[in-house]
């Protein structure tokens, strides 16, 4: 059988360093492809079997160099016809071997062995993605409070909302157009659903049987987001009024062969899209906590699992009492569960609630990262506003979430802008379809903010709201003595203490205005006292409202 890079059969622009079919990567998926000979009236349904084995399972083992003694089961899943496959991202270099075992003669015994060569530091520079899948840290100055790669490299969560981007009809060149933007800007995570209901159908109006015309496009898409350095949060299933009507045999069924089709990618894994809508779905929280379990079971590497939240206030959201803020106050202590996640919802009233949303399940043990994985949406410019979005994404991340997810204009809905398109008919806010929403000045902020946390060692902060003094709503994060955040949201002044540093200390503070994402200016300060610090521009010289972070380190 023939061993190919999945990535040697996408769009040139993903096969750019494709390798011979005898070599590999690490953490790049390579794609096994076998042909049965026993004919099934439904592979789909017979090659899942309940809980029960996979028709074909194929074990790659490390030979030498980092990968000896290592090894990983990996299920087969079907492709179409006669065709199986199996996907592996070897974690190592070093030489593998590979060997498959099935009741069926044809993917009986299919062996073979590849090289996996290191990538270099340069290589890894040019696509994060290379450093390895994405991981809870264990260890580092904060563990169990943010992401790292395999390597060790920290992981920072800017996430974008592209929940139907697996629909049928997605243009590569648009869906590739926003990849490239959006990579460029600092954002490391894309949200998306792989599903069999709701807007994206992969395995048919009723969810019998897989679509591999839209599949195979979907996967595209992955791979391209995965080679500009991308993770992709990947959902089966969005929770509705309807659930029941698949039944939790398909749901279950479906979500264990995404599971074996996707773990080789650069992804991680959701439960489901607002799991507990409509009293979590018909099928109760058991239902959901088992298909969690479930999913940490079948993927034989490991990636890390969260799920999305329906929040109060939405009358899907209360049938049955099952509206939740973050997923922390009811599966934190499920020991599949990796990191929570808090959808506050779309308006005002709920993007205030960030920084206590996430205190409350930072405050939580064990320690597991948080993030707020859908926010008030700059749908339309000017709603969210853009000072709001940075409200939303500055007060997360200084009160302990391990990133932060934008969403907004036309992107999440995957719309193309076109003049000739009638507007949609529904209830939320739209930009015009003569305007592409790329540079929404929310958006803009959120790609600053990445960039600017890439360059200081964020993942050491802890939230001290407490060292800010004389200030409507205090917002900081520090490593006391050494390094402080401040989010200044009504600009002004504000008290400092930086008592934990010795008099003989000096510091440099650098204001940074966070309108025209830039810094404004800046000075130095002693330590040993509680210093005041006041924004470069304020009422009444300034009308103009703005916010501020302030940056003091150590000298």
């Amino acid at each position: 059988m023939q061993l190919l890079r999945v990535l040697a059969v996408l769009a040139p622009a993903v096969c750019a360093t494709a390798q011979a079919p005898d070599t590999a990567r690490p953490w790049e998926p390579f794609e096994l492809t076998m042909t049965a000979k026993s004919q099934m009236a439904d592979p789909y349904v017979e090659g899942l079997p309940g809980e029960g084995r996979p028709y074909v399972v194929v074990t790659f083992k490390g030979a030498s160099g980092e990968a000896n003694g290592t090894s990983y089961s990996v299920p087969g899943f079907w492709d179409g016809g006669q065709i199986w496959k199996a996907r592996f991202a070897p974690p190592a270099a070093g030489d593998w071997a590979y060997a498959s075992a099935s009741a069926d003669p044809g993917l009986q015994g299919v062996k073979g062995s590849f090289r996996c060569a290191a990538w270099t530091d340069a290589e890894k520079a040019a696509n994060p993605a290379r450093h390895g899948f994405v991981r809870v840290a264990r260890n580092g100055p904060r563990p169990g409070r943010y992401f790292e790669y395999a390597d060790g490299a920290p992981f920072l969560w800017i996430g974008d909302t592209w929940w139907p981007w697996a629909r049928r009809g997605m243009p590569n060149a648009r869906s590739q157009q926003v990849i490239d933007d959006r990579a460029a800007r600092g954002f490391t995570v894309g949200q998306m659903m792989f599903g069999a209901n709701n807007a994206v159908r992969l395995a048919g109006r009723d969810a019998a049987a897989p679509d591999f015309e839209a599949i195979h496009a979907a996967e595209r898409f992955i791979a391209y987001a995965n080679s500009k350095g991308i993770t992709l949060w990947i959902m089966p299933w969005w929770s509705a009024n309807n659930l029941t009507s698949f039944g939790p045999e398909k749901i279950r069924r479906w979500t264990r062969y995404v599971v074996h089709r996707l773990s080789a990618y650069n992804v991680l894994w959701n439960v489901g899209g607002e799991y507990n809508m409509y009293n979590y779905g018909g099928l109760g929280l058991p239902f959901w906590k088992d298909l969690g379990a479930m999913m940490r079971r079948e993927d034989p590497q490991g990636h890390a699992i969260g799920v999305h939240n329906t929040p109060p206030g939405w009358a899907a959201g209360e049938m049955g009492d099952s509206a939740q803020w973050s997923t922390g106050s009811v599966l934190h202590n499920e020991p599949w569960l990796d990191f929570n996640g808090s959808q506050v919802g779309h308006g005002k009233w709920r993007n205030e609630l960030i920084p206590k949303v996430i205190a409350a399940d930072y405050a939580r043990t064990p320690a597991k990262p948080t993030l707020i994985t859908e926010p008030w949406y700059e749908f339309a410019e000017g709603s969210a506003p853009a000072m709001d979005v940075r409200f939303a994404a500055w007060s997360a991340i200084l009160s302990g979430a391990a990133g932060h997810t934008y969403g907004g204009g036309h992107q999440w809905w995957a719309d193309i802008p076109d003049p000739q398109a009638p507007p949609r008919k529904d209830s939320w806010p739209r930009p015009p379809n003569t305007v592409d929403t790329l540079d929404f000045p929310g958006a803009v902020s959120i790609g600053f903010m990445a960039q600017f946390l890439k360059q200081i060692e964020w993942w050491k902060l802890e939230p001290h709201p407490e060292l800010v003094l004389e200030y409507a709503e205090p917002l900081a994060a520090a490593v006391p003595g050494k390094e402080y955040l401040v989010y200044a949201r009504y600009g002004g002044w504000f008290k400092l203490d930086l008592r934990s540093a010795a008099q003989s200390d000096q510091f440099r503070f650098t204001w940074i205005d966070l309108v025209n994402s830039k810094e404004a200016r800046g000075g130095t300060v002693a330590g040993g006292a509680i210093q005041v610090f006041h924004a470069p521009e304020d009422y009444p010289g300034t009308r103009e409202y703005k916010d501020w972070l302030l940056r003091v380190t150590k000298m």
